[in-house]
């Protein structure tokens, strides 16, 4: 693991991390203010009319900040008759000059704009893929090159009062970087950070710092890893957060999600933008759905964290390397047949949500549940039946041969008080969740917690201790309180007690993501390697259920731990399956279906994007696991889809460039050719199966 100072100031409980206010117009980023959401125009910046409107249209939707493509000379120029019409109509919203490749623009753009957006990795370098060994003179002799190609700009940003954004992306890191420290999130924070020392070199701080990525993992362990190092080297820099080309839908969503809400929960992020191959203005709810919890978080002058002690003695460590992904290790459960942990995959449960006495309404849940979505998403894998009273359980005793009519034989989990289980029906169960009465004396608790494990094993089930902060012993309230602390105890306690039975603990909790990770350590430290089951909390209507469920399991998955996954939810048992094979695939651990990587648009792409994607989707959406990126044009292009097999890339008005990874082997291919040439090109590299 890298010796470098915490990225955030706990893993097991929430503190959002402090930085320096910088003001973009009227605007305060930083600080204790809100966590600020903002968008880019799609349209040509050429077009005043168009782009005005637009901009009109993203502040009516709550947008606080707006960026604008600014490609040439032209368009910087253009700015100006932009911000004239904006005061003509009132409308004060910050705008931001999006610039790449064209220093000249970026120094008259300032004049007119109150952020500047430059990318380290092409504001004074071009891309070419050059493999060269850079001694130490001619690294540093590269360095007073770029600064003194970047000092007219910082010193002209200062002069005007502008902020200015040192945006890297994945993949589009210069060369000299990615020889010195490869195409990976180190060289992403030091392409950054290279060009924050020259803005500090001449007394301008005005800066905030982004590393995006398309792949959520390297962006977290990106943005992780600039905080670990700015905190190494005194800065306090705001930070813009953002999944780039996310895609659209649902999936563009999640991933967005999975990204940006792990940062969040770390406390990490300043301001955020959705990147969506969509309209611009549906970026704005998805952004406010991702960071609302958190603004309210600081409205309501939450309490301090929770203790960081357990009797006195240090929370465990964590073992997990944050900068880089390795799933925690756990010890493989057998239920019915299927593996859980170790080295199998991320498992999907899910509940019904018809009452056990409709029958037939279980039945036909359980089937839309467990009907696969491919033959790489086999469906809902376990299906988790909840009994709160001894009518539940009689009610049950009619669902085995109603499921075996049905010919439906997934492993059952059933969710029950441990009170109830001495009426158990003679039920077929992979597993049985529950957990001790927490009122009980220490040694009646022991005895239940025993039965339990009793009654499963009778069945030859696994048994998933299901605990809440009501399950931790009052016994241990004096030590521990109603604590995370607590609830990691009893866990600890618990798993004891059952050895050598097969075992699993799951959590019931409104802090998932710090609970779980202490849970992990607490394991962990003691040397009991369970697989954990991730349950989110009650969650209510898709948009919630989408978001909600995206950050904390995301957040949870790209860090390594859980073994299955559970999203408590009140949406259709279609949406929840497709949700947990979504989220599976943007963590990167289950990849059932093809992975788009496709822009968002802007004033230089060269088609229609939605159009395109969509188009393209259609005829590609089957190939599992083959990543696909769509991209309107160069900038766009072979350095920001660093993470494709294949792609798509605007070269000219009806032009395409085909790219295999980073090659561009097809060049101005019309774009009535360009799907069947795309096609050709797969399977010309044995990738490409006949739909289904």
């Amino acid at each position: 693991m890298i010796t470098l100072p915490p990225y955030c100031a706990h893993p097991f409980s929430y503190r959002r991390r402090p930085s320096r206010v910088v003001y973009v117009g009227d605007v305060p980023l930083g600080g204790h203010y809100p966590i600020r959401v903002q968008s880019m125009t799609t349209s040509d910046t050429m077009d005043t009319a168009a782009t005005v409107a637009e901009i009109v249209q993203l502040v009516e939707a709550g947008c606080e900040i707006v960026r604008l493509t600014v490609p040439s000379l032209n368009e910087a120029e253009n700015l100006r008759h932009i911000k004239a019409e904006l005061k003509r109509r009132g409308v004060r919203v910050p705008l931001v000059a999006d610039i790449h490749y064209t220093p000249n623009a970026a120094l008259k753009a300032v004049e007119y704009v109150e952020k500047v957006r430059i990318n380290p990795g092409n504001y004074a370098d071009k891309k070419k893929f050059a493999v060269r060994e850079y001694s130490d003179r001619e690294y540093q002799e590269e360095l007073e090159r770029i600064a003194e190609r970047f000092k007219p700009l910082v010193l002209k940003a200062k002069q005007y009062g502008v902020a200015m954004r040192i945006g890297t992306n994945h993949g589009s890191l210069s060369d000299r970087i990615v020889n010195r420290y490869g195409d990976t999130p180190q060289g992403m924070v030091e392409s950054a950070l290279e060009f924050v020392r020259i803005c500090e070199l001449y007394d301008y701080h005005d800066l905030v710092l982004s590393m995006k990525a398309s792949n959520p993992l390297v962006m977290i362990q990106a943005y992780r890893l600039l905080v670990a190092r700015m905190e190494e080297l005194g800065m306090d820099y705001p930070i813009h957060l953002g999944v780039t080309e996310a895609g659209s839908g649902e999936e563009g969503r999640v991933k967005s999600a999975v990204g940006i809400g792990a940062l969040l929960e770390d406390g990490i992020g300043d301001t955020i933008r959705v990147s969506l191959t969509e309209d611009a203005v549906h970026e704005i709810p998805a952004a406010f759905a991702l960071v609302r919890p958190y603004n309210e978080r600081r409205a309501q002058r939450q309490p301090a964290p929770l203790p960081l002690t357990i009797a006195s003695r240090p929370l465990p460590r964590e073992r997990r390397n944050p900068y880089a992904y390795q799933r925690r290790p756990s010890r493989e459960v057998a239920l019915a047949g299927l593996g859980v942990g170790g080295s199998q995959p991320v498992r999907v449960e899910l509940s019904p949500t018809a009452a056990l006495a409709a029958v037939e309404d279980t039945v036909a849940q359980i089937r839309a549940l467990c009907t696969p979505l491919s033959p790489a998403a086999p469906g809902c894998e376990i299906v988790r039946l909840r009994a709160t009273s001894a009518a539940d359980l009689a009610a049950l005793a009619a669902l085995p041969p109603a499921l075996q009519a049905a010919g439906l034989t997934p492993p059952l989990a059933l969710a029950l008080p441990a009170a109830l289980v001495a009426e158990l029906p003679p039920l077929p169960l992979a597993k049985l969740a529950t957990a001790p009465d927490p009122t009980l004396p220490e040694a009646a608790w022991q005895a239940q917690a025993q039965a339990c494990l009793e009654a499963a094993a009778a069945r030859s089930a696994a048994v998933e201790w299901a605990l809440s902060a009501a399950a931790i012993p009052h016994f241990l309230h004096p030590t521990h309180g109603v604590t995370l602390e607590g609830l990691a105890e009893t866990a600890v306690r618990l798993v004891r007690l059952a050895a050598p039975h097969p075992v699993l603990v799951s959590l019931d909790t409104a802090q998932p993501v710090h609970a779980y990770r202490l849970l992990a350590a607490r394991l962990d430290a003691e040397g009991l390697p369970v697989p954990l089951h991730l349950k989110t909390p009650p969650l209510a209507g898709e948009e919630e259920t989408l978001y909600r469920a995206s950050v904390w399991l995301g957040a949870l998955l790209c860090d390594g731990i859980g073994d299955s996954l559970q999203i408590d939810s009140d949406v259709s048992p279609a949406a929840a399956v497709r949700l947990c094979y979504n989220l599976l695939q943007a963590c990167r651990l289950r990849m059932s279906k093809t992975e788009f990587i496709s822009c968002p648009s802007c004033g230089r792409t060269l088609f229609d994007l939605q159009t395109t994607t969509a188009r393209i989707k259609s005829k590609m959406a089957h190939l599992q696991g083959v990543k696909i990126a769509i991209m309107g044009c160069i900038v766009n292009g072979p350095g920001e889809m660093a993470d494709a097999d294949f792609g798509y890339v605007g070269a000219g008005p009806g032009k395409i460039n085909l790219y295999v990874g980073k090659a561009c082997v097809q060049r101005n291919v019309p774009v009535e050719e360009a799907d069947a040439r795309l096609i050709a090109l797969i399977k010309a590299h044995g990738k490409w199966v006949e739909p289904a």
